[in-house]
């Protein structure tokens, strides 16, 4: 009997009740045997996996087949394959929500259905638990798990930065999003008492939609006291923190990051990253201890690095030499921090060769 098997790619979906918390689950790590469990909840999830999960690990999942057998009418029936595949690739496809891990089969059961040696690419998106086995343990994998648990319980945050123009609203995890630019429909000439309500309502429909726990305005001017009161008068049960900036559009939004979010959520990454950036070109500029580029794993292995920025491209690319650095820094108490490639201020980051430290002495 021949059976003709027709590539179908999928992945076993763990149903959540819906009552059930989204935040990542660390379901257990072992570091006797190098195996990690975890269930991401959110695409900031798969982000972080994407840097968990190196070429020579091991990864176990499920995949479906359908096959069809030989004068068998119909589409075939579908069976789930449990397979272990020795990781050649790691790409996040955001736009898709999908963390694809691709490799060679190393076990599968059943065989008949996926022979070991074939290449096979395993699928995770939200809800889909991953196992995975590390080639060489790193406690600053475990690290950045843990701290995905912790990032993912905090409220969600939508950041509005407006003037009469406008306003840009941002979504914030633990990258930040921009979500739209919302144009002020009635802008009148300067000078001329104008109405606002049209503007506010169009703002407020558009934040609301987004379901944030809670809301930043920042404005130059009157603004962000004028909107909140105008969502609150239209009975909004957001909860409002406003502050003053001197620029709207993104550059509100960095300055919100920069120096006004520590105000409302203690210790978020992005607002740490961007305080440390600025730290570390105010020390360059002074001539102060700091490190750049290729020469930063020489001051990480002598226990130099008191603060870590790496580019996330720079990581993606360079994982050993990354991953090298960082077990280095997480040894010697430095704290680290990954900058996402869609944060534009960290730039400069990537601009002098993807990882600088502030070091502790020279």
């Amino acid at each position: 009997m021949r059976m003709v098997i027709i590539p179908s790619l999928s992945s076993f979906m763990i149903k959540k009740h819906p009552e059930f918390p989204l935040n990542m689950q660390l379901v257990f790590a072992d570091r006797k045997s190098k195996r990690i469990r975890v269930v991401p909840e959110t695409l900031e999830d798969l982000w972080v996996l994407e840097r968990a999960v190196d070429r020579g690990d091991v990864v176990e999942g499920v995949v479906l087949r359908r096959v069809k057998r030989e004068g068998e009418r119909g589409p075939g029936r579908v069976f789930r394959v449990f397979v272990r595949v020795l990781v050649e690739d790691v790409a996040f496809h955001e736009y898709s929500g999908a963390l694809r891990i691709s490799g060679t089969v190393v076990e599968a059961r059943p065989e008949e259905y996926v022979g070991k040696g074939r290449y096979q690419t395993v699928e995770i998106r939200k809800g889909t638990e991953l196992t995975f086995e590390k080639k060489q343990w790193s406690e600053h994998v475990l690290d950045e798990i843990r701290k995905a648990v912790e990032e993912s319980k905090r409220p969600t945050i939508t950041i509005v930065s407006m003037d009469d123009e406008g306003a840009l609203v941002c979504t914030l995890s633990q990258r930040l999003h921009r979500r739209g630019y919302v144009k002020n429909p009635r802008k009148g000439k300067r000078g001329e008492v104008q109405d606002f309500s049209e503007y506010y309502g169009q703002v407020l429909r558009f934040v609301s939609e987004l379901e944030p726990d809670l809301v930043v305005v920042g404005s130059p001017g009157f603004f962000y006291e004028d909107f909140i009161r105008f969502a609150k008068s239209k009975g909004s049960a957001k909860r409002f923190v406003g502050v003053r900036v001197s620029l709207a559009g993104m550059k509100g939004v960095h300055e919100i990051l920069a120096n006004r979010l520590e105000d409302v959520v203690q210790n978020h990454r992005l607002s740490e990253i961007l305080r440390y950036v600025q730290e570390f070109t105010a020390r360059l500029a002074k001539g102060e201890p700091v490190a750049v580029g290729e020469e930063v794993e020489e001051y990480a292995v002598s226990g130099a690095v008191e603060v870590l920025l790496m580019h996330e491209e720079y990581f993606l690319k360079n994982r050993e030499t990354a991953r090298r650095i960082l077990d280095a820094v997480r040894d010697g108490g430095g704290k680290i921090l990954i900058v996402p490639k869609t944060f534009e201020p960290a730039y400069m980051v990537e601009k002098m060769g993807g990882v600088v430290a502030i070091l502790r002495y020279r």
